[in-house]
């Protein structure tokens, strides 16, 4: 299985059995710059608007299938990061 690196979230984030808000919380990650995460895809799911942050309002519907197991909403990446991996994979 190949894998690329999404880097750390930057805020709490569950990891869902799917790429939708209405699949089931698996687990909760908890922001930590230690931790970088790996993914084995991505595609386009639910759109996931993150508003009231330090990081302005996000709003995506990009999500990556964790190696580790579950999906996650790209709005817990780094932006940059989100979009160089979306341009190539």
């Amino acid at each position: 299985m190949s894998t690329f690196a999404i880097g750390p979230i930057w805020r709490d984030s569950n990891v869902r059995s799917g790429p939708s808000l209405e699949s089931p919380i698996q687990k909760l990650l908890l922001p930590d710059d230690s931790v970088s995460y790996d993914a084995v895809g991505w595609v386009t799911g639910d759109e996931v608007v993150e508003g009231e942050n330090p990081k302005g309002v996000i709003i995506s519907d990009v999500w990556f299938e964790l190696a580790m197991g579950g999906w996650c909403s790209a709005v817990n990446f780094d932006q940059e990061t989100v979009a160089r991996v979306v341009a190539e994979h």
